[in-house]
């Protein structure tokens, strides 16, 4: 970006959508019964874990990163769980990063914090056994600079996890992806369709204005993101997901379904269609998550080279 006061107003109007919307939701109530009910429903039943993944592969970690770590709590998890013994994390908000902190001192955890702002990243050169980058690069404008800069920070045996929204860019949504969500939006009672948290009924997606969404780096780059870090990186384990689930059924609708066992048999069907939706390949996955190894420097000259 050629001029970088443009970027720095957009940065600062995405820590202010994002320095209010946080903290309200953690204080909503409608927003703890929705978490509740997440739960119960088990709606992120077809993720996976990196503490799960881990343990599949046995693989134990010394130093990690984490990326967007907010107030702390992934890395605090992967200590938790034996993944890594200790851990840097950065965020742009000092007001998370100051919680993280304060949370590290009073459990007097291995962890270390910075501000800094993800687009902008300069990491020191084979220092990390792990890097974590969990929803947060789909909020990356530089994406190509963020890649380069945690593969030089990798050690050569390091891995790099990837937990992101990889789906279309500036929710400009795929023409059937529409169809299917406004098709079963059609057939749901209102009650299914009332968003608790923010008070609106969903009635027709439709694709937003680019540069109009919530807040101005809202998947800014993320049907990139993949790619880009494959210049990079080699994928050695992958799982997607999410059809149409995320939109059709999003934070602040969930408790609706815990009302019977009708409403909950209605929300397994909805979970089948989404995960027959990207089993059958009838539209892409627009969830992801990636544990990739750094390429050798030779491999990447060549791609480099070979492209011209």
């Amino acid at each position: 970006m050629a001029d970088r006061s443009i970027y720095d107003a957009m940065a600062a109007r995405e820590n202010e959508v994002w320095g209010k919307i946080l903290p309200d939701r953690e204080r909503s109530e409608a927003a703890i019964e929705d978490t509740k009910a997440s739960i119960e429903l088990r709606v992120a039943r077809h993720f996976s874990s990196l503490s799960t993944l881990a343990q599949e592969r046995t693989l134990k970690f010394e130093h990690g990163l984490t990326l967007g770590c907010g107030a702390g709590r992934c890395e605090r998890e992967l200590l938790r769980n034996g993944v890594c013994r200790t851990f840097h994390g950065i965020d742009i908000s000092e007001d998370a990063i100051a919680a993280a902190r304060e949370i590290a001192k009073e459990q007097n955890l291995p962890l270390t914090y910075e501000v800094a702002d993800l687009n902008f990243l300069e990491l020191p050169e084979k220092t990390f056994d792990l890097v974590v980058a969990q929803t947060c690069l789909h909020h990356i404008l530089f994406l190509e600079r963020v890649a380069e800069q945690v593969w030089r920070s990798l050690k050569a045996d390091g891995y790099l996890w990837i937990h992101d929204f990889v789906g279309e860019t500036q929710g400009q949504y795929d023409l059937k992806r529409i169809s299917i969500m406004n098709q079963i939006l059609a057939i749901l009672p209102e009650k299914f369709r009332k968003n608790k948290i923010t008070g609106r009924l969903v009635t027709e997606i439709k694709r937003p204005e680019p540069g109009h969404l919530g807040s101005p780096f809202e998947s800014i780059r993320s049907s990139e993101i993949v790619p880009v870090f494959q210049r990079w990186f080699t994928v050695e384990w992958k799982l997607e997901f999410d059809a149409f689930l995320r939109l059709v059924v999003p934070q602040g609708t969930r408790a609706a379904y815990l009302e019977n066992k009708d409403t909950k048999a209605l929300f397994e069907i909805l979970m089948l269609l989404d995960d027959l939706c990207i089993k059958e390949e009838i539209v892409r996955p627009s969830g992801g998550q990636y544990l990739l190894c750094p390429k050798p420097p030779n491999e990447i000259q060549e791609k480099t080279t070979g492209g011209g």
